[in-house]
């Protein structure tokens, strides 16, 4: 995502520079986006590669109903996701694991679609997999776990711990008195 945000400054600083007349200026800014455009691809093709490859190992119906779902959803992006076509797999294996995650699969492709145009993508299908997986909290990298917040991170709020929360440290948590013996050695 970082890279894909450094891409839109090059390209926002190439208009600016543009707009004012300096043309070596904006050229510089187009080479900058294109070599991070190059990074980018490089970046994205080992993901995109493990997704593609868990979006041919779903269970037929399963990726049937995915492909089902995209069509519907982009029946003018020229997307068409039959069972020997490979341009959606990513996008399948992306679908099912923003389900497996409680997700509204339809619902989540439908926001992504909506959220910016995609008629300048090179590939409108990567495209809405980096989107399905930031607004589902998927990793980038599909081997990783999802995103989800730890059982010791919630504490309920309780009259018990409002009260805990606001009395001051025992002595026990305080921190001890300097004590040279007890300091981590200097570097």
């Amino acid at each position: 995502m970082l890279v894909s945000t450094l891409v839109l400054v090059a390209l926002a600083a190439a208009r600016w520079h543009s707009a004012r007349g300096h043309a070596q200026q904006a050229h510089a800014s187009r080479q900058t986006a294109e070599h991070l455009r190059a990074a980018y691809r490089q970046a994205a093709a080992t993901p995109m590669r493990a997704l593609r490859d868990q979006g041919r190992a779903l269970p037929e119906a399963e990726r049937r109903t995915h492909e089902a779902t995209i069509r519907a959803a982009l029946p003018e992006q020229g997307l068409r996701a039959d069972s020997s076509s490979t341009k959606t797999d990513a996008l399948a294996a992306t679908l099912a694991q923003a389900e497996q995650a409680g997700h509204d699969s339809k619902a989540l492709l439908q926001q992504a679609i909506d959220m910016r145009e995609l008629d300048t993508a090179e590939n409108t299908n990567d495209v809405l997999v980096w989107r399905l997986r930031r607004l589902a909290y998927l990793p980038a990298h599909p081997g990783e776990a999802t995103r989800r917040p730890q059982a010791s991170t919630i504490r309920p709020k309780t009259a018990t711990n409002h009260t805990i929360n606001r009395m001051a440290p025992t002595a026990a948590a305080r921190p001890a008195a300097s004590d040279p013996r007890n300091r981590p050695p200097r570097r």
